[in-house]
């Protein structure tokens, strides 16, 4: 299978949609970072620093301030920290150890209460360390522990301040994963796959398919809202965002990849979807947000670089887009919690196909470019290019493909939302 690969560079196109509007530096290194609101509605960014579990109120965004604090135990600093919510709780987990930090925000803006659990049951006293987790449905999965292989550790929610072992999944090492109606899409990072598993019974998860990825180093995995399609992220140089059609599992399809438009060999780290839009925070200390209404044609719609005293950094390392605000919080390796404004729009979509006008040969490797801007695609194979525009206008498109005629059509009309078709006859 061929995939057309869209490689650009527009950010000035897409600086618009999405805007920097409070900052909170840490002296220490930022991971992971999740959303919570309390009763009355205040809104909180929780952030895995290096240090601690660090909670932000955010409201004012202008103005993000933390308010309280988990200290890591003596010794267990670490640059892995990361963590989720479920109820009023929140679940933490760190590579440099303190098992499970359980934290009870329910009396929040007053106060929290918080304890570490280390297993009990089975593992009872066992789980000191874990790479990241989610915690859904009533369960939380720790991924990446240091019981057994690493694989999924379950744990019993019902009473959330006191998490019950009730099963793992010990088949490989995960280094993170997404759950929905109980099927679990791991990211097998050292097999270079993702593996999807039923988590319907805990007691004994079973492996349905593995697949593997674009970069072969599956960082992490999210479900399109309709779940017919998985996005993955590759935590490998120069590689690639997925996107599978999962429909039919017995037979999951690459349909397409994204690369950051205005820093392509810099990765995506996570991705995350909302109302199919796709919040990638990603290496060279980029945010960017991706149209995937089309999942077949990803168009970049906004990106926003941290900085901090005039240079940029190394990785942002999170996002979470899920607050009722609309406000995106995301955390950067290097320069703390940032705070952003988004605009979603829908892409102005351009599609079509491209063949010898004399045979009816379809041709690949045309190039497609959208004047005044640095939006440029190929044909595939078949003949077939999608691309597209986060700015509606009137534009002129330039088809070439060396020992055919130049065509350039002028005054385009693109639409944000709104499929522009264009099938292209040339001849020598």
């Amino acid at each position: 299978m061929l995939i057309a690969v869209l490689l650009c560079i527009s950010f000035f196109a897409k600086a618009q949609n999405i805007s920097l509007v409070g900052h909170l530096s840490y002296n220490v290194s930022c991971a992971g970072v999740w959303h919570y609101v309390d009763t009355v509605g205040n809104e909180y960014a929780l952030v895995g620093a290096r240090d601690r579990v660090s909670i932000v109120n955010v409201t004012n965004p202008a103005s993000p301030v933390e308010v309280f604090s988990v200290p890591a135990l003596t010794g267990e600093t670490s640059l892995w920290r990361e963590l989720k919510t479920f109820g009023k709780y929140a679940y933490a987990v760190s590579e440099g150890g303190g098992g499970l930090i359980v934290i009870d925000l329910s009396n929040l803006p007053n106060s929290i209460n918080s304890k570490h659990w280390y297993g009990d049951g089975a593992i009872g006293g066992q789980l000191t360390t874990g790479h990241a987790i989610a915690a859904t449905d009533g369960y939380a999965y720790i991924f990446g522990s240091n019981i057994g292989s690493g694989g999924a550790i379950i744990a019993d929610l019902s009473d959330p301040w006191n998490p019950h072992y009730v099963g793992q999944y010990n088949q490989q090492y995960i280094h993170d994963g997404y759950i929905r109606n109980d099927t679990l899409w791991a990211g097998e990072i050292y097999l270079g796959q993702f593996s999807v598993i039923n988590v319907t019974n805990k007691t004994n998860p079973v492996l349905i398919t593995t697949v593997q990825t674009p970069g072969q180093f599956c960082h992490n995995t999210w479900l399109s809202d309709n779940g017919q399609y998985l996005y993955t992220t590759d935590e490998q140089t120069n590689a690639p965002l997925g996107c599978f059609d999962v429909s039919n599992i017995n037979n999951i399809q690459l349909k397409n990849v994204y690369y950051n438009d205005s820093l392509p060999n810099e990765e995506v780290h996570n991705v995350r979807v909302k109302n199919d839009f796709l919040i990638n925070p990603s290496y060279g200390s980029h945010l960017t947000i991706v149209d995937a209404a089309r999942p077949q044609n990803l168009v970049e719609i906004a990106n926003a670089t941290a900085t901090w005293n005039g240079s940029s950094g190394y990785l942002c390392w999170d996002a979470s887009p899920y607050l009722p605000s609309g406000n995106i919080i995301a955390t950067d390796i290097s320069g703390g919690l940032f705070i952003y404004t988004p605009v979603y729009v829908r892409a102005c979509y351009l599609e079509g196909t491209v063949s010898d006008s004399l045979s009816g040969t379809l041709l690949n490797n045309v190039s497609i470019e959208i004047l005044t801007t640095t939006k440029s695609t190929s044909t595939n194979l078949n003949g077939i290019y999608k691309t597209g525009t986060p700015t509606a206008g009137t534009y002129d498109i330039r088809f070439s493909r060396p020992g055919y005629i130049t065509k350039t059509y002028s005054g385009v009309v693109l639409t944000n939302g709104l499929l522009t078709t264009i099938n292209v006859k040339t001849t020598l």
